[in-house]
C-alpha cells in the first residue's frame, strides 16, 4: 500500500483560488482542535461563519479548500468520499459557512474534516527524530511510515508525532483521481518494510 501526505494549504502559487486565513467565528482558543485532532464539536458555533480575506482575492471554489490553519476543508463530494473510505473511523464533520471578503455568503458546501487522535505510525530511526528533554518531539528530519504499525490504519489519519500532519493511502489518492477533485495536493511517503 502507497501512502501520501496530504497538502493543506492547497496550490499557493494559484491566486485565483480561495485561500482560508480565520477559522469560523466564535470558535475562539479553541481553534487549534481542528488541527491537531482534539473533539471540537462541544465547542463548535452554531452559524460557522469562515471569512475571507481582502488581501487574498481569489474567489475560484475548490474540492480542497486551501488554508493557513493546518484543517482539511472540502467540499461536499469529497467530504462523501473520506465517509465511505473512513467507516468506523472518529471523524468529526464540521460544516462551514463561507462568506467573502464583503461579507456575503459564498458557499454552503464546506466542511472541516477532523480526524480524532493520530497514529504511532513513523519509523522512528529512519525518520530521525529528536526528541527533548521532557519527552516531546523536536525534530523530524523525513517522515518514514513503518509498514508494521499501519496494518490496522485507516484511509485518512494523523500521525502521533506531529498530529497537525495528514496522511492518506493509495485508495484516497485514487478516489481523488477518479473524481477529479481539485486542489489536492499528494506527496509520495516513503514506507519501511520489515527487517528480515
Amino acid at each position: 500500500m502507497n501512502y501520501f501526505m496530504l497538502d493543506k494549504k492547497g496550490d499557493l502559487n494559484n491566486q485565483d483560488l480561495c485561500l482560508v486565513e480565520d477559522p469560523p467565528k466564535g470558535i475562539g482558543l479553541r481553534r487549534f482542535m481542528m488541527a491537531k485532532g482534539k473533539p471540537a464539536k462541544p465547542f463548535y458555533p452554531a452559524e460557522p461563519k469562515v471569512f475571507l480575506r481582502e488581501e487574498n482575492p481569489g474567489l475560484k471554489l475548490s474540492s480542497l479548500l486551501g488554508n493557513t490553519l493546518s484543517y482539511l476543508m472540502v467540499s461536499s463530494e469529497m467530504k462523501k468520499v473520506i465517509e465511505e473510505l473512513c467507516v468506523g473511523s472518529e471523524i468529526e464533520y464540521l460544516p462551514i459557512d463561507l462568506y467573502d471578503h464583503r461579507e456575503r455568503l459564498y458557499s454552503k458546501d464546506y466542511f472541516i474534516i477532523n480526524p480524532l487522535g493520530a497514529i504511532d505510525c513513523l519509523d522512528e530511526a529512519a525518520s530521525g527524530i529528536s526528541y527533548g528533554e521532557e519527552g516531546s518531539v523536536i525534530d523530524i528530519k523525513q517522515y518514514v511510515l513503518d509498514a508494521a504499525k499501519l496494518k490496522q490504519a485507516p484511509s485518512l489519519f494523523r500521525i502521533d508525532k506531529q498530529p497537525g500532519e495528514l496522511v492518506v493511502d493509495e485508495r484516497f489518492a485514487q478516489a481523488v483521481k477518479e473524481r477529479g477533485f481539485t486542489n489536492v495536493l499528494l506527496r509520495p511517503l516513503t514506507v519501511s518494510t520489515p527487517r528480515q
